[in-house]
Order: C-alpha cells, then sequence, then structure tokens
C-alpha cells in the first residue's frame, strides 16, 4: 500500500487456467511488470482458452501460459487488451523491464513478451500484424509489406540475437542438420531459450506507426544505409535481410546496442479519417456528452455579430430583432470575435471582412481550424468589389457572402436559410446518435444469442465433446446465430442458421427465429421434421423475400451417429480427429420461409470417438483474402487437416481455423463469421456416470 494510505491504481487481468497461482502472483509482484508493485491491485479472471474471456470487459494485461501454443497465440486477436505475457519462470527482462509505467518508455498500442522457445515455433509476425489491423492500427492495403519487414525482422533477433546462431556461409546438408541440432540444444537451454522477445506498436499523432522488436542477445552494431548492400549474413545480424527490412519501412533505427529494431511505417492513406469523419465523430461525442438540448427554433438561435464599427452593428441588430432574433451577441475586432465565439458558440456569425487585428479572412481560417466551429455558418459582409477578394473569403472557410450597404430582406433571408439548415443538421446527427445507440444494442442482444464460452463447454464435458466456436458480427448487423439443444442423456442437438440480407431486418428475423425454437418443445423430433415446424411457423412471420438458411443435427453418443437435415445450409465437413482426413456432406433443402409445406431430408453419418463436425456460415467460403480469391473448398479441406495433423485432438478446431481465417480476410467483414466445431474427446462426461 502506498505512503499515506493512498489508493492503488486497479488492473484486471487475463489469465490463462493452466498457470499455477504462485507462478501468477510471481510474476504480478515482480519489477518485470511494473516499477513498484505494490502501487498497484489487481484482479484475476482465469480462462481455459481466450474464448473464455468477454470481449466486452478490457483486461491490462493477459498472462499466457508457458510453452504457449497457437490458440494463446489468437489471444491477441480475442481479446480487449493491450500487453500479452507469457509466464516461464526463467522470465528476467533487465533493461526491458518494467513493460508498464515506465515514463520514459511512450505507451504502446500493442505489446507482446514471449520466451524465445515459445516464439521459434509460431506465426507471431502474423498474428501480431493481423491484430495491428484488426485494431485499426495498419490498413488492408500495407499489411503484407509489414508482415513482411516484420517477419524478417523478428526472425532475425530470435535466431541472430536470442539464440545467436550462425547461419552464414555455405549451408551442405551436415551443416544444415548440425545447425538443426544445435537450434533444438538452445531452445532447450535456460541460457537461449529462455531469453525474453517482446514486440511492440504504438501508432504517433502524425499517423505513423513504429513496430519495434527486442532482445536479450549479445547486440550488434548497426551497419549504415550506404554499406548495407555490402554486407553479408556472416558479418552482421541482419545481413542481407536489411536492405529488404528498409526497402519496406519508411525507416529503421536500432537501439539498445543494436538488441532492438524499430520500423516505422506511413499511414495507410486508405485507413485515414477524412477531416469530415473526423469532425463528425467529434461532434457525435460531443453531443453525447453535452446536457445543451441544442438549437430547437431557428428564432432561439446565438447570433454573433462582427464588425469594427458600433453602427453597422446596430443597423444589422436592428433588422435582426425585427424579424424576432433577439439572442444577439457583438464583437468589434477579429481577436474579439474568437473570444466570443469560444463564449457564446454561436448558431451563425456575420462577419465583416475589414476589421482591425485580425480581419475577416483570418478569423474564418482560425475557426475552420477548430473541429468545434468547423461547420458553423459564416455569412460574411464586404464592400470589396474585386471578385478576388470575395473569391478568397470563400477559400478561408465562409459559407456566404453579402454585399455592403445590407438590404434588410436579403440579410433576414440568408439569416434564416442558413439557421434552418444548421437545424436540419443538428437533428440528423441527434438522429444518428439515437439510431447508432439502438444498433449497439441491438448488436450487443443478437451476440447474446449465441452460446457463451462456459455454456458450450460445459454441454461439451456433459456429452464427452470438445466445442468451440467463434462468432464475429459484420460491419453492420446481420443474421447469424447458432446453438445447443440438449436433448438427453445420449443425444445433443446443434443448429447454425444465416438469415438473408443485413441490418436491422436480419437481426428482427433471428430474434423470431430464435423465439420459436425455444418456445416449442419438439427438439426430440427427427431433424427433417424439426426444419418442417419451424419453416411452417416462419412462413407466417416473414415478409415476402426473405428467408433463413439452417442446419438442424443431433449427435447421438450411443449410437454413434449424426443426423442432421439443411435448409440450403453450407454444406458441413465431417472429419477424422487422428488422420485430418475430411469431407463435405450434403447441405442442400429448401431455405426456410420461402414454400409453407417445404419437405427436409434426414440424412445419417457416423460419429464414432475420433470424428469431429465442422459448421460454419458462408462468410468462411465466400470472403475475399489476401490473395484476391476465397477460400476454396479444398483449400478448408486442406486447413483442416494440416490444423488437426499438427495440433492433434485436443485442439480448439473453430478457433484454429478462425485464426487463419483471420489472418488473410480483411480487419471488417461484410458479413457476419460463425464457426463452429464439435469433437468427440477423452473427457470427463456425464456419460460415464
Amino acid at each position: 500500500m502506498p505512503a499515506g494510505g493512498e489508493s492503488r491504481a486497479k488492473h484486471l487481468i487475463a489469465v490463462a487456467q493452466s498457470v499455477a497461482q504462485e507462478d501468477v502472483d510471481r510474476l504480478v509482484q515482480s519489477s518485470n511488470i511494473w516499477k513498484t508493485p505494490d502501487a498497484f491491485s489487481v484482479k484475476y479472471a482465469f480462462g481455459q482458452t481466450p474464448e473464455d474471456f468477454s470481449s466486452q470487459r478490457h483486461f491490462s494485461f493477459c498472462i499466457m501460459p508457458p510453452y504457449v501454443g497457437r490458440d494463446w497465440l489468437g489471444s491477441l486477436i480475442r481479446l480487449n487488451c493491450e500487453t500479452f505475457v507469457e509466464c516461464f519462470p526463467e522470465l528476467d527482462l533487465d533493461d526491458l523491464a518494467p513493460l508498464s509505467g515506465k515514463k520514459s518508455r511512450p505507451k504502446q498500442d500493442l505489446m507482446v513478451c514471449l520466451s524465445t522457445r515459445s516464439a521459434y515455433h509460431l506465426p507471431v509476425a502474423r498474428k501480431f500484424v493481423t491484430s495491428l489491423r484488426h485494431r485499426g492500427l495498419i490498413g488492408d492495403s500495407i499489411a503484407s509489406s509489414v508482415e513482411m519487414a516484420v517477419q524478417e525482422a523478428f526472425a532475425n533477433s530470435l535466431v541472430h540475437g536470442n539464440l545467436e546462431l550462425n547461419t552464414g556461409g555455405h549451408l551442405s546438408m551436415d551443416r544444415f542438420k548440425e545447425l538443426g541440432e544445435e537450434t533444438e540444444r538452445r531452445l532447450a537451454s535456460a541460457n537461449h531459450g529462455a531469453r525474453a522477445i517482446i514486440l511492440t506498436a504504438r501508432r504517433r499523432k502524425n499517423g505513423q506507426v513504429v513496430i519495434s522488436i527486442s532482445d536479450q542477445g549479445q547486440g550488434f552494431t548497426p551497419p549504415d544505409e550506404q554499406a548495407t548492400l555490402d554486407i553479408t549474413r556472416k558479418d552482421s545480424t541482419f545481413g542481407r535481410g536489411l536492405p529488404l527490412i528498409r526497402s519496406l519501412c519508411q525507416s529503421v533505427s536500432f537501439l539498445r546496442d543494436g538488441r532492438t529494431i524499430e520500423l516505422t511505417f506511413d499511414d495507410d492513406q486508405s485507413a485515414k479519417l477524412s477531416p469530415e469523419v473526423a469532425f463528425l465523430s467529434d461532434l457525435e461525442h460531443r453531443l453525447a456528452t453535452s446536457t445543451d438540448t441544442g438549437l430547437r427554433n431557428p428564432q432561439n438561435a446565438t447570433i454573433l455579430i462582427a464588425d469594427d464599427t458600433m453602427l453597422s452593428r446596430e443597423i444589422i441588430a436592428s433588422y435582426l430583432r425585427a424579424d424576432g432574433f433577439t439572442n444577439l451577441v457583438f464583437a468589434k475586432d477579429g481577436e474579439d470575435t474568437l473570444a466570443q465565439v469560444k463564449a457564446h458558440n454561436p448558431d451563425l456569425i456575420i462577419l465583416d471582412i475589414i476589421m482591425p487585428k485580425l480581419d475577416g479572412y483570418a478569423v474564418c481560417k482560425a475557426l475552420r481550424a477548430d473541429p468545434a466551429y468547423a461547420t458553423t455558418p459564416i455569412i460574411a459582409q464586404t464592400a470589396l468589389e474585386e471578385n478576388e477578394g470575395r473569391t478568397r473569403i470563400f477559400d478561408d472557410g465562409a459559407t456566404d457572402l453579402i454585399l455592403k450597404p445590407l438590404n434588410k430582406a436579403e440579410l433576414i433571408a440568408r439569416t434564416k436559410i442558413h439557421l434552418e439548415n444548421r437545424l436540419l443538421v443538428q437533428q440528423l446527427q441527434a438522429y444518428q446518435e439515437r439510431t447508432q445507440s439502438e444498433l449497439e444494442l441491438a448488436r450487443d442482444m443478437q451476440e447474446n444469442l449465441n452460446p457463451a464460452p462456459e455454456h458450450y463447454r460445459g454441454v461439451g464435458m456433459d456429452y464427452g465433446m470438445r466445442i468451440s466456436a467463434t462468432f464475429q458480427m459484420s460491419s453492420e448487423l446481420g443474421g447469424d446465430m447458432w446453438g445447443l439443444v440438449p436433448i438427453d442423456a445420449h443425444r445433443l442437438g446443434v443448429y447454425i442458421v444465416d438469415f438473408a440480407g443485413h441490418g436491422l431486418g436480419a437481426a428482427l428475423n433471428t430474434f423470431r427465429l430464435h423465439s420459436l425454437i425455444w418456445s416449442e418443445q419438439f427438439h426430440d423430433q427427427t431433424p427433417d421434421a424439426y426444419l418442417q415446424v419451424l419453416n411452417r411457423r416462419l412462413k407466417g412471420l416473414l415478409p415476402v423475400g426473405q428467408y433463413a438458411t439452417m442446419l438442424y443435427g443431433i449427435i447421438d453418443k450411443q449410437k454413434n451417429v449424426f443426423s442432421y437435415a439443411s435448409a440450403a445450409c453450407t454444406s458441413p465437413v465431417l472429419g477424422n480427429t487422428v488422420t485430418g482426413d475430411a469431407h463435405y456432406l450434403d447441405g442442400s433443402g429448401v431455405p426456410l420461409g420461402v414454400i409453407r409445406d417445404a419437405k427436409y431430408e434426414t440424412r445419417e453419418v457416423p460419429f464414432d470417438k475420433d470424428s469431429f463436425l465442422l459448421l460454419y456460415s458462408d462468410a468462411l467460403i465466400e470472403t475475399t483474402l489476401d490473395h484476391g480469391q476465397f477460400l476454396s473448398e479444398e483449400g478448408l479441406l486442406t486447413m483442416l487437416q494440416d490444423t488437426v495433423t499438427e495440433g492433434g485432438a485436443d485442439i480448439d478446431l473453430a478457433a484454429q481455423i478462425a485464426d487463419q481465417f483471420m489472418d488473410r480476410a480483411p480487419a471488417k467483414l461484410d458479413d457476419d463469421f460463425t464457426i463452429v466445431s464439435l469433437q468427440s474427446a477423452q473427457i470427463p462426461s456425464a456419460l460415464s456416470g
């Protein structure tokens, strides 16, 4: 507790359940995390996998297990967290500590700290860059260049920095074998394998993204940029890779005697907010936090009259008062105008161009440079006859121009139209704010239709299965959902739904169908009969032209079969958890809500102790990936086989496939993405009792 009984900063930390509590406490209380650990209080949230943590909660840190696998590396995308640390006993960051709160180090938008022995076997660079895309730090158009540069720098820091391997010279087969054996020895040793490697990323105010990779090796003397081409890999840690890195970055710099490489990338132009979007975002925030009800009636508007001549100010005021405008504010020069704008935030400004201290041109520029007044109507008044002066005032930000001597009718007409336009804009912005709030509520409601990780994991254990799922909503409201239906001690029902279209209509239809699914107790019917009942009820609720695709199936653990019926759903995949071999099942059928008396067919396939089932929405196979094409049918089967072969039967299959998909998909999806896997697993279940 800090001296004087001051309250300590509180942190919520996500922790892998497999990490021992004493190891967690040792890490959190060490100087690796904070310079003064006693100044902070922590609360832990434990999870078996990253899926178990809510995306709605923000975590200060994520403590990953030792020997991090692909599942926990996927937490970089799944968790609402900026700092990820592998908890391994030999962790000693030395001059890299602490990870948080070091005043000399800028705040990072993403930080990952891994042991060399874990990082060596993982696609760290790809997952790190995918996380940057999903966090909006880089755009899709520069992601491949960033990944290539980070991969090259990361590999060199890992191999030549922490492992201190010399890969120079001619690599004969014998030399290659020796190198592999030496690599394994060093990975297993505490001296090399337990060294930490840290990746960080932050966005500067100018939009540039700075990525750094820090190792704990011996370092090296960074070469001059001009001399780079003459360096061989034997002569330098980075060797031939450095020219490639420099060609992909805006700049490359070395810190900590060459043990940290810092890569700077120019912001993706397509990802920048336009001034209009930036202003609207700022305005939405001010509307949300302001208690001011805004302009309701043009006659109630605050009008600022800026003119250095008192007589002119009074004439304009008399015209306005005669037409009902009484809330008037005055300014006698340019500097006074800016002061009055900040004090009263007027709804309209009538501005003389020729004034002392600051003229009308300078006033317009100053106001338009401030997002708070970027759209405030400005009616400039002038006696200038030259076209150049009149054109310039528009270039500097005036909304309208009126000539002296002023005509009362013209002044009133222009004042009214600009105030009415401002009123309409404010009403539209308020409407957008309300709509956005309602859409966010609808998104939360739709996400809640899907089972929570703790629920589907528990159900899976009851039936001797490992169940994994990933759901990511598109940029619009969509119509995806899935669920589990326990029928009896041996049979588990599962369904996946995708409504056509996007927006509120699709979301409302999803709520309708969800209510139907859980309002009738007919889940123990055959799958074809189940879909027929749902279809008849849904047909009476849906407007013409709206429909849903759906699969409903039953896994019978006693009979070792999976029976299902499909309403034009994506073809499910049935596979073997030992060999990784998989094939598509028939997903044909009539969509729900199209034909009232549609008939469906129950199909039956074996589902034994080595089987897995994969269900997915069409976003998986209809999203354009980074190579410009969809994921093909063969491509998905190959991905499944490789994942199962590499990870074995005890992996969260859906999560692994989702991570690989996200690596290559755009950060913002055009359609909801849902993927569910059900695998027979040797875990305790209610069936054994």
